[in-house]
């Protein structure tokens, strides 16, 4: 008895029972990643508008629920022209693209290239490309298909959004507060500390995870419309967008502009041009943007990063990638700062 009372002291056990329990239930929360991406958009959004809501709350002595209120409608209504604006342009050129595409020999086009290549390149099968072009756009238009299909489906839970972020925004900080009251005592100030700690790397992380994303973009569109790619701003937007999963946001960029640049000029001569702006971006992300923005928040190696990516891919897709690193963020601190406190806190049941 006394053995086993011995053992369940230890901080090590403790901390891989809390870190199994957090694991257990980000794993219980990947068989709904629809859900699990409604709540990451609503909780993005409200962390966004809060810092609003509280310069109206306490600048003006404003209500809580009448701040929130006022930021919506101004929000809500600056989407609502923007959308009205954007939307049937937006659709106008997707619909110009998908016609210019639908009837674009690529495997011709890529073929002639090979064939180009192989003058040059002695081992260059002309025919072998030929049928790996064939196949990849295959794959690559069921893939697009699958995608389209899946955001379709989701439109829908866009509705619920706003109600999600306006109780985030209301009742959040109310029910943190009962939530620490709740908190047994011997673990009361360890507790605390984890929490601190994760907010802190949380909101850091966030932060510069949008001051990224938005750098990112503004160089794609920059860098788009040096080259030459039409709709330039429209893929560099997209390019920072993306780039809320790390890796993906350049791939995709480079891809849509190659894509949309086949339009202009029918054949593939802004493929260099294309590779080269998305190497120089991504230098410029790797060696100036993550060291500005993250500091030592994220404090990742960068293959544990892919690591974490593609297990968070295979539980729950594109939500499971973009909050993999969140995700890997909280075991890390939890795990961290419970064994600290274990040791430091004398806790003794």
């Amino acid at each position: 008895m006394q053995l086993s009372h011995s053992i369940s002291n230890k901080p090590f056990i403790k901390v891989v029972v809390i870190v199994g329990l957090i694991i257990l239930g980000f794993w219980i929360a990947s068989f709904f990643p629809d859900l699990v991406l409604t709540l990451i958009i609503s909780t993005l959004t409200a962390f966004i508008l809060k810092p609003l809501v509280r310069f109206l709350e306490f600048r003006f002595g404003l209500k809580r629920w009448f701040s929130i209120a006022v930021v919506f409608l101004f929000i809500g209504g600056m989407a609502v022209f923007l959308l009205i604006e954007a939307i049937p342009l937006l659709i106008s050129r997707i619909r110009l693209m998908y016609e210019q595409l639908k009837n674009f020999p690529f495997e011709a086009k890529l073929t002639l290239t090979a064939k180009e290549m192989s003058v040059h390149i002695p081992f260059v099968d002309p025919s072998t490309i030929g049928n790996k072009v064939h196949t990849f756009m295959q794959q690559l238009l069921d893939s697009l298909g699958e995608t389209t299909g899946t955001v379709a489906s989701y439109l829908v839970n866009l509705l619920i959004i706003p109600f999600i972020t306006y109780f985030i925004l209301a009742e959040g900080d109310f029910g943190l507060k009962k939530f620490v009251e709740r908190i047994p005592n011997k673990y009361f100030e360890m507790s605390l500390n984890i929490m601190d700690k994760l907010q802190r790397e949380l909101v850091s992380y966030l932060r510069g995870l949008i001051l990224e994303c938005s750098i990112v973009g503004g160089l794609s569109v920059i860098g788009f419309m040096i080259i030459g790619v039409p709709y330039a701003i429209f893929i560099g937007v997209l390019t920072g967008i993306a780039n809320l999963v790390p890796y993906l946001g350049f791939i995709a960029g480079a891809s849509i502009a190659l894509i949309a640049s086949l339009t202009q000029t029918g054949d593939f001569r802004m493929l260099v041009p294309i590779v080269i702006l998305t190497a120089v971006v991504r230098l410029i992300d790797d060696l100036i943007l993550q060291p500005l923005c993250f500091g030592k928040s994220l404090n990742m190696h960068p293959v544990a990063v892919v690591l974490t990516l593609i297990i968070g891919h295979q539980l729950m897709g594109v939500a499971g990638m973009i909050i993999s690193i969140p995700v890997a963020t909280i075991l890390r601190v939890s795990a961290k700062e419970t064994y600290w406190g274990l040791k430091h806190y004398t806790i003794s049941a």
